[in-house]
C-alpha cells in the first residue's frame, strides 16, 4: 500500500510539473547564447563551444547532475536488494 501511495505522489508531482512548464512564458535565450558563442574561446581557450559551456560555465551544474544520477542508482540498487527483508528496531 505504501508503494502505491508513493507512486501516486510521484505521478502527481510529475503531472503538476508538466502542467506548470506548459504555462511558463517563453524565454528569449538569444543574448545568453550570443555571449557563449562570442566568449567561449577568449575566456576558456576551448575551440568547441559546447565543451567550454560544460567544463567552464556550467561545471557545478554538470557535476551535481552526475552526483544525483549516481545517488539515484545507488538508492535503486539498495532498495531492490533489501526488498523483502524485515528490520528489527
Amino acid at each position: 500500500m505504501r508503494r502505491k501511495l508513493i507512486a501516486i505522489l510521484l505521478v502527481g508531482i510529475g503531472l503538476f510539473t508538466l502542467v506548470q512548464s506548459q504555462n511558463m512564458p517563453a524565454i528569449d535565450a538569444l543574448p545568453l547564447s550570443a555571449y557563449y558563442a562570442e566568449n567561449a574561446y577568449p575566456v576558456t581557450g576551448s575551440v568547441n563551444v559546447v565543451t567550454s559551456i560544460y567544463l567552464f560555465f556550467r561545471v557545478y551544474d554538470t557535476l551535481f547532475e552526475a552526483l544525483m544520477l549516481l545517488f539515484s542508482i545507488i538508492g535503486v540498487i539498495y532498495m531492490s536488494i533489501h526488498e523483502g527483508e524485515t528490520h528489527d528496531d
